[in-house]
């Protein structure tokens, strides 16, 4: 009976390897990348205004008297003076005139510039507050 059980589970076990179907490999799945559309470009119907009195201020006058014209420190606010004045003092420090307690001080940044600049710094700093 021993033999027989034994012959018995062999042929059990051995009747489960024979042959199979194979199961379907599972589909290769590819990720989609999102549909990205080009960027649309960027139109200006003009080119933007730049004010030069504010582009020569900050590269020369800003450091000094701040970024608004506010003044700080032994540097005074320039902020909304009259331009005929801030015009007028700044050729006069230009032309090396003693126009006050800062004239060695203000001499060197006034001399470089040109009537036109000065009357650009002068306007942009009439018209802020």
């Amino acid at each position: 009976m021993r033999s027989t059980l034994f012959a018995l589970i062999a042929m059990t076990t051995l009747a489960a390897c024979g042959d199979k179907a194979e199961a379907p490999a599972p589909a290769e799945v590819t990720p989609s990348a999102p549909q990205v559309s080009a960027p649309k470009p960027i139109t200006y119907d003009a080119a933007p205004v730049v004010n030069p009195g504010k582009l020569k201020y900050v590269a020369v006058c800003q450091g000094c008297h701040g970024s608004t014209g506010g003044g700080q420190g032994p540097f005074p606010k320039l902020a909304g003076k009259p331009a005929t004045e801030l015009t007028a003092k700044l050729k006069d420090y230009r032309a090396g005139k003693q126009v006050g307690p800062q004239s060695d001080t203000m001499m060197p940044f006034a001399k470089p510039l040109t009537d036109a600049e000065i009357d650009a710094i002068a306007s942009y700093l009439a018209a802020l507050n």
